[in-house]
């Protein structure tokens, strides 16, 4: 069973299809890592695109150790230099965190590995945890074409890549597993698709219509099992042995209570039957025309 990382990119950001609370009270934060420590959750997910997580964090949690962190080198844009701007993103996130050292340091873009200065970004990354600066260094991706491409030239201790009960793709294809076998650690993201695996299926935004059919399997096996779909989608991440990090990111208390309840909470589903193919409706990315549910 996969261990449960706190994301944290609400703590930052008024994130998420479904969220209705924005970006979280500084009370309502503490609340969650109290929580969080309480429960025995042991890593926190940020990045230093996440608005003012990293500087909040650095705050609430007052160089407190028991955490470890996992953060995010800023993305950078075309006309940008990735080697250029690591040394002062990394600096910059170890200083709002009240850091020394970061547990684990990603690349927030997997094309910053995969361009010219690749090579030269990658020695800086193996010098940076050689130094102790870092405990470990990898990569968020999207797609199993960079997952490959990634892999043909480097060897990261960590890839961040998104599945759900919905988006089974990179588990499927056996890309899961030849991860575990080379070696690689997977950290998922997106397991609760936004929120999306909690709605009805008649409050499903009409551009996300691809996943009306699978919603509804899944509501109706949960409703067989006297649970809900949350509780269910979480199961089936508990489920998978190739994941060592499920990243789950909630508003409230309640919800992060809700989600290791789940998370502890097996499930006996035919889980294949609630996978969706349609690459735009599973990347959140590509909803810039979806509407907000109601």
């Amino acid at each position: 069973m996969p261990a449960i990382a706190l994301g944290t990119v609400q703590f930052g950001l008024d994130y998420g299809l479904t969220n209705q609370a924005g970006c979280i009270s500084d009370r309502e934060a503490e609340r969650i890592l109290r929580c969080a420590h309480d429960q025995g959750v042991q890593w926190l997910d940020t990045a230093a695109a996440y608005g003012n997580a990293e500087t909040r964090l650095g705050e609430l949690l007052a160089g407190d150790p028991y955490f470890s962190i996992c953060s995010k080198l800023l993305p950078t844009l075309a006309e940008q230099s990735a080697l250029a701007l690591a040394p002062r993103s990394l600096d910059n996130s170890l200083t709002r965190l009240r850091r020394e050292r970061l547990d684990a340091l990603l690349l927030h873009s997997v094309g910053d590995l995969l361009g010219a200065e690749g090579d030269a970004l990658w020695d800086w990354l193996l010098q940076q945890r050689a130094a102790g600066l870092v405990g470990s260094i990898g990569v968020s991706v999207y797609e199993q074409g960079e997952i490959e491409a990634l892999l043909a030239r480097y060897q990261p201790d960590w890839i961040q890549l998104p599945c759900s009960v919905f988006d089974q793709r990179l588990l499927a294809s056996g890309t899961l597993e030849q991860l575990v076998a080379r070696g690689v650690k997977v950290q998922a993201r997106s397991l609760l698709l936004q929120g999306v695996v909690s709605l009805s299926p008649e409050r499903l935004p009409p551009q996300l219509g691809a996943l009306l059919q699978p919603l509804q399997r899944l509501q109706s096996a949960a409703q067989a099992r006297g649970r809900d779909t949350l509780s269910l989608a979480l199961a089936w991440a508990a489920a998978q042995t190739a994941l060592e990090l499920a990243v789950i990111g909630v508003t409230r208390e309640q919800e992060l209570q809700q989600c290791l309840e789940a998370f502890a909470t097996p499930a006996d589903c035919d889980w294949a039957s609630f996978a969706c193919s349609d690459s735009k409706a599973l990347d959140p990315r590509q909803w810039r025309d979806v509407t907000r549910p109601n």
